[in-house]
């Protein structure tokens, strides 16, 4: 960001926190990663009939979260870089804008990480049963 002096404290705020959301973003890309890797090394016991059903709508939401992400990462550099552009001068400050523009960013940010925490949740719960299972199954064999 060039001469952040000229710019109201509003913008500059409204900056940060995008900055922030960013960030947040790429800590969602290793935690999404994560999720598959965690799907894909109990992938065999989760397809069985008993959990199948349940994990089904994981793999939906898990998608959509994907899109979700994607297409609010797009909003928010584009908000980044009207604020850098800004910040630049290049374009005259228009903070009722970036305003209007970063209450649509923070409902965004809140229901993905609303839907993240339930998609993790839910697939946290389905591999906590599978390995108890795997577990009882390795003692009913033990004795």
């Amino acid at each position: 960001m060039g001469t952040a002096n000229a710019m109201s404290a509003r913008s500059l705020q409204f900056y940060v926190i995008a900055r922030r959301w960013a960030s947040d973003l790429e800590f969602f890309d290793i935690e999404i990663a994560f999720l598959h890797r965690l799907i894909d090394d109990y992938f065999i016991a989760l397809s069985s009939r008993k959990y199948f059903e349940a994990l089904r709508p994981v793999g939906k939401n898990l998608l959509k979260l994907e899109e979700d992400r994607s297409r609010l990462a797009s909003l928010l550099a584009k908000q980044l870089k009207q604020v850098e552009l800004m910040a630049e001068d290049v374009i005259p400050e228009n903070s009722e804008d970036l305003a209007v523009n970063q209450v649509h960013l923070e409902q965004l940010m809140t229901n993905l990480t609303f839907d993240y925490r339930n998609v993790k949740k839910v697939l946290f719960a389905l591999v906590e049963h599978v390995m108890r299972d795997y577990k009882m199954l390795n003692n009913i064999r033990a004795n």
